[in-house]
């Protein structure tokens, strides 16, 4: 697709680090061919504002299913063509800026045919799938497709508590059956929550706004994976009362909040989480992540 002036012009764009080098050099490749499809890729990577980024993603996807219907594309070579991963590329960010603009039925169409092909590299798609659904309240799905998946990232974990929790009595119970449900639950919700914050510690502090952006570049993934993520908690009351019991726990123990820990014993103590937290901390000599983690799980907090 496109002549040798215009990739090479694409591939002059890949190697530049000046952004605004980057943008003329698409540009000029646009002028050669209006609908290239890697052009319009990286000319909306260019693009701040999801209203703006989502025309070119969708001209660029009606070139690259073009392209694919026209050369005959199978399963088996598709990953092998350079158009091929252009078009999985194009269909991830197409499929995130369709999320943030609330058009969640487009954005799962185009999650689910991302899902369809064996690529290693679909973690980012398999979140926002379980995004989705967490998002249409489609918690029994939710859950049955956790315990489908081989591959267990962040997605996949902060999922199963969400639909989990729900399900053990967030879909319209009474409050003297929801709660019974929720305790007959309880050391089953707990052990996932300390599983996933294994995963990554400071993903629940990013979620609730108790920890400020990161600086270190190795917490980007986290921190994007939180602001993806931190909604789902305002699904119900008693999800975030129980999910903020648990981290202010875990942060108290391992020193987190500094000069605000009063503060903050305060607010757990109105969560009913100033038992919990007297009990561990009277035991608990090791201020590490791992320490603290283990003893939560093992005394099934929170309570």
């Amino acid at each position: 697709m496109g002549d040798g002036e215009i990739y090479d012009l694409l591939n002059r764009a890949y190697e530049s680090e000046d952004a605004d080098e980057v943008a003329k050099l698409v540009e000029r490749a646009l002028a050669l061919e209006p609908d290239n499809p890697e052009a319009l890729l990286l000319k909306a990577d260019l693009t701040e504002e999801d209203e703006e980024r989502l025309p070119f993603l969708e001209r660029a996807l009606e070139g690259t299913r073009r392209y694919i219907r026209d050369e005959g594309l199978t399963d088996e070579d598709f990953l092998e063509d350079e158009t091929g991963l252009v078009h999985l590329a194009l269909l991830q960010r197409a499929a995130y800026t369709l999320f943030s603009l609330e058009e969640d039925d487009r954005s799962l169409e185009l999650v689910e045919e991302l899902l369809r092909y064996d690529h290693e590299d679909l973690a980012m798609a398999k979140t926002l799938y379980y995004r989705i659904l967490l998002e249409q309240k489609e918690w029994a799905r939710a859950l049955e497709e956790t315990m489908r998946e081989p591959s267990r990232g962040l997605g996949w974990a902060y999922a199963r508590i969400v639909a989990t929790f729900m399900l053990a009595g967030g879909n319209g119970k009474v409050k003297e059956a929801r709660e019974k449900a929720r305790e007959k639950n309880g050391r089953n919700l707990n052990k996932m929550l300390w599983d996933a914050v294994r995963m990554a510690p400071n993903v629940p502090f990013y979620m609730l706004g108790y920890m400020p952006d990161p600086v270190d570049e190795s917490e980007d993934e986290n921190f994007h994976f939180s602001l993806l993520f931190e909604d789902v908690l305002s699904t119900s009351r008693d999800l975030q009362n129980w999910f903020s019991k648990g981290t202010i726990l875990f942060g108290l123990l391992t020193g987190r909040f500094g000069e605000e820990s009063d503060d903050m014993r305060e607010i757990l103590a109105t969560l009913g989480g100033a038992a919990d937290y007297k009990e561990l901390a009277s035991h608990l000599k090791d201020a590490s992540d791992a320490a603290a983690l283990d003893a939560l799980a093992a005394g099934n907090h929170p309570r």
